[in-house]
């Protein structure tokens, strides 16, 4: 079976539709989407609409719980403040249903997904350090467990002897006494200085994990948010460039 994991799309409709067709020419089975779906992007009705017709597993990250419900979370970033006054006009009362109704945490026998820090759902600590990794890791007994949140594709591996480490790879051929913590990075705000979009299949099959990076009009992107009024941060963003 083949699962592509999405997450932190942010509204970026542009980033959106060019994974959706790698997405069919992977012939994926599942999508599994870990939350941030909307706010600091300028399309945030299309891709909720797009979320709630071609995700099989959906759950929701701190933005989204903001612009729906903002007393249930404190965002402290004036500009995502401003973004998510925006967001909530675009959006209506079914919308704010459908987030209201989804979970911050999602479990099968294979698979923990979360939006943030695994160990404590809702704490939204960025989960970057080997450190951190090994006190997640003794938390779940799943082989893997995803989540978002860091805007970065990391990924943990465990081995039976306990020992975890991190793979700076694209991808990752695995054995089954293995264990990996995975954060699947983001579609439409990426952090890591490389304005492709992210995302993240896991073939159980053949055994493989693949990080994907996906080109799309980055400049479009940017561009409807600034003609949108929304903070300029947020386009300057999705065209930064490592060097």
């Amino acid at each position: 079976m083949r699962i592509a994991v999405l997450s932190d799309i942010h509204g970026n409709i542009h980033a959106l539709e060019s994974v959706e067709k790698d997405l069919r020419e992977r012939n994926v089975d599942r999508i599994f989407c870990l939350g941030d779906i909307i706010n600091f992007g300028a399309h945030p009705k299309a891709v909720l609409d797009w979320v709630k017709t071609n995700c099989d597993i959906v759950i929701k990250g701190e933005n989204d719980i903001f612009v729906a419900d903002p007393g249930e979370v404190v965002l402290s970033n004036p500009f995502a403040i401003k973004a998510a006054d925006w967001t909530y006009d675009q959006l209506d009362s079914g919308d704010f249903e459908y987030i209201n109704s989804l979970e911050n945490f999602y479990e099968e026998p294979e698979f923990i997904l979360t939006h943030d820090e695994p160990s404590i759902p809702g704490t939204y600590h960025f989960l970057t350090s080997l450190r951190d990794a090994r006190e997640t890791f003794t938390c779940f007994d799943n082989l893997f467990c995803l989540y978002g949140h860091t805007h970065l594709q990391i990924l943990f591996v465990k081995e039976q002897d306990g020992t975890v480490r991190a793979e700076k790879v694209d991808s990752y051929r695995f054995n089954g006494s293995q264990q990996f913590l995975i954060s699947a990075g983001s579609v439409g705000q990426p952090r890591d200085k490389d304005p492709r979009a992210g995302y993240l299949i896991i073939d159980t099959e053949d055994r493989l994990i693949q990080f994907r990076r996906i080109e799309y009009d980055v400049e479009k992107a940017a561009s409807d948010i600034l003609n949108a009024g929304l903070p300029e941060v947020f386009a300057h963003i999705l065209k930064m460039r490592k060097g």
